[in-house]
């Protein structure tokens, strides 16, 4: 919110549905769709096509992945996924606050989607 104030954020927590009414009163042009994920390269952030994919996705959230963007892309159709990679044994260890390696993907992840942000400027 802080680094893109032009852009509404939703914070969907364990439960990411829950925002699913605000979003589709929003009318959103585009969503963009931030989560920590298992599945891929270590500290890789990339953008994922998840539009088939239902067997490699490990969310951190109580509906998978897939499922969450199907429903979202009824919502609207331009629908996209930002996957941090995290090592699913740090997932199912819990500590207070974020390690500085958490820290470090969310930024850049913050960076792709300014990345992103630019693109959809031009």
């Amino acid at each position: 919110e802080e680094h893109l104030p032009e852009w509404r954020v939703f914070f969907g927590y364990d439960t990411p549905e829950n925002e699913f009414g605000a979003l589709r009163a929003y009318e959103p042009d585009v969503i963009v769709v931030v989560d920590a994920m298992s599945g891929f390269k270590e500290d890789k952030i990339e953008f994922l096509d998840l539009s088939d994919e239902r067997t490699y996705i490990y969310s951190t959230h109580n509906i998978p992945t897939p499922i969450l963007m199907s429903c979202l892309r009824e919502i609207c159709t331009k629908t996209i996924f930002l996957g941090i990679c995290v090592l699913l044994e740090n997932v199912l260890h819990f500590s207070e606050g974020l390690s500085e390696n958490a820290k470090t993907s969310a930024m850049k992840a913050l960076d792709k989607v300014k990345e992103f942000d630019a693109i959809l400027d031009a």
